[in-house]
């Protein structure tokens, strides 16, 4: 008798009870056909019936992440076999397979295994990405995380499908306004760049991409595209990516269904809104610093800005500063952040960051430097002659990535 295989998509917008009940009749409905011995019969419904349930419990510690039980017992063991021994911010385990993984292989318990990829180059890999770029599936609508699982009495197996979506924040609806407020006589002689999301829905990544993130494109993506970029491994995992080219950037939002994010786009999340209850001000008025709705509310605080200054009082790690209004996270200071704008293609860099110190006016939202995409030192940026005695011979860059539907 064939093994039953069937693909449970466990997406965050389906109902866990419509997946146990669509499963269910669909196993009975070919078990009806296959065996016509009831005690088969009856081992084969309960084969289903651990694997729908360890389907479940699946889905909740990928939602779950850092929250769930089974990270506090584990933490230790996952983090020594991956050798990361710095800190990092665990929320990064919502929806990351690194969690799923670990707990497969350290708890003893668990009536089913994850079975291996099947690609020899990918073995260390309990699992797949699959996106547009790379699977022909029709039912695949958006990116997610293909993993198989087997029940260890029966052997018969289960695919599941989880959601790559825990990360977003979603973009309010509402009119916003493009890069710094003018003030004086430049705000009288220039238009107020204003636009809208009414009509559509945006997406943004809560945090820049991972190094553990770019190993998957590298993994499973078009080697085409990834051609002369190494993966990191160890403490490097939960740190930005700040080694890839423009192109790359934007080659490696595709794989995921996305794009780079807009600078208007960024400016939108990250501009305090002067009253939220207003979603078309007659006027956008605007603070330099994402956490005030006044100009001369400063603080050289490095849990805002993650500045120069900071790194003789903690180390860096991704999603160090407090979220946006709208949840993004690293909006100010850290790395510099690359971006995709339309509106003026040259002023595609966030500058606010660890190479400048609190007093830099590099420090405001919606000031742009400008980065060539080719490279990383000096040369490949233009910091409209703002700056002061920079000897960093290579510049890190990360990037995020957003998308929009209807």
């Amino acid at each position: 008798m064939k093994d039953f295989k069937r693909y449970i998509v466990p997406l965050l917008s389906l109902s866990i009870c419509a997946v146990l009940l669509s499963g269910g009749w669909l196993f009975w409905q070919n078990q009806k056909k296959l065996s016509p011995k009831t005690d088969q019969f009856v081992q084969d419904r309960e084969a289903l019936g651990r694997l729908l349930q360890n389907s479940s419990e699946i889905h909740r510690l990928w939602l779950e992440g850092e929250d769930s039980r089974e990270w506090a017992l584990e933490k230790a063991a996952c983090l020594k076999h991956y050798k990361v021994t710095k800190a990092f911010d665990e929320s990064l385990l919502r929806c990351n397979p690194i969690l799923i993984q670990c707990h497969a292989l350290f708890d003893k318990k668990l009536n089913y295994r994850l079975v291996p990829s099947e690609n020899p180059e990918n073995k260390d890999k309990w699992y797949r990405y699959l996106s547009k770029s790379n699977s022909n599936h029709v039912k695949l609508t958006s990116g997610g995380y293909l993993f198989s699982i087997e029940d260890n009495l029966s052997h018969k197996r289960l695919d599941l499908l989880l959601s790559d979506s825990c990360q977003e924040v979603y973009l309010e609806k509402r009119a916003y306004a493009y890069g710094e407020a003018l003030t004086g006589k430049e705000s009288l002689e220039t238009e107020d760049y204003r636009f809208d999301n009414f009509g559509q829905n945006i997406y943004i990544d809560r945090h820049l991409v991972t190094n553990a993130e770019v190993n998957e494109w590298i993994d499973f993506g078009n080697p085409d595209f990834t051609k002369g970029l190494t993966k990191k491994e160890a403490d490097e995992l939960f740190l930005p990516a700040t080694h890839l080219l423009y192109k790359q950037m934007e080659n490696y939002c595709s794989f995921k269904g996305r794009q780079l994010l807009m600078a208007h786009y960024a400016d939108a999340a990250t501009f305090l809104p002067m009253d939220l209850s207003e979603v078309l001000p007659a006027k956008n008025i605007r603070s330099p610093y994402y956490w005030t709705k006044k100009r001369s509310e400063f603080k050289a605080d490095c849990n805002l800005i993650y500045a120069e200054e900071c790194l003789a009082q903690k180390a860096f790690q991704l999603n160090s500063t407090s979220p946006s209004w709208a949840g993004i996270m690293d909006s100010m200071g850290g790395v510099f952040e690359a971006f995709r704008n339309p509106i003026d293609p040259e002023s595609n860099l966030k500058a606010s960051s660890f190479y400048f110190d609190f007093k830099s006016p590099w420090h405001r939202l919606g000031f742009r430097a400008g980065w060539d995409g080719e490279g990383f030192d000096l040369r490949h940026f233009d910091f409209r002659g703002i700056n002061p005695k920079l000897t960093v011979e290579k510049f890190q860059v990360g990037f995020r990535c957003m998308r929009e539907s209807k």
